[in-house]
């Protein structure tokens, strides 16, 4: 019994420091910045990057707050075309996560 429960504690333990990195809540294992690509239809690179909207999401285990969405970014920036959209995404050991979405645009 003492082996199989030091294994399930093995398993979990590796599953957590994998380092396996989506732009989701509570689905990273570490900080980083992503971007929109040109291909994506909401982003257009000819307007210009003049305006800066953020809108933040994050959570404590199994509980989140926050909208993180690109729609509630362009509205706290009155922004209505979008020149390029970042994400910034922390998360400590699945205990406590952060999404920062910001849109860049006019």
């Amino acid at each position: 019994m003492k082996k199989l429960l030091a294994l399930a504690v093995l398993c979990v333990s590796s599953a957590m420091l994998t380092g396996c990195v989506f732009p989701m809540k509570g689905a990273t294992t570490a900080a980083l910045t992503l971007e929109h690509t040109v291909s994506d239809p909401i982003v257009d690179n000819s307007v210009r990057a003049i305006k800066r909207g953020e809108s933040y999401g994050g959570g404590i285990l199994f509980f989140s707050t926050g909208d993180n969405s690109i729609d509630t970014a362009m509205r706290n920036g009155g922004i209505t075309k979008v020149h390029h959209v970042n994400y910034k995404v922390m998360n400590i050991l699945y205990l406590y996560n952060e999404t920062v979405t910001i849109v860049y645009g006019e």
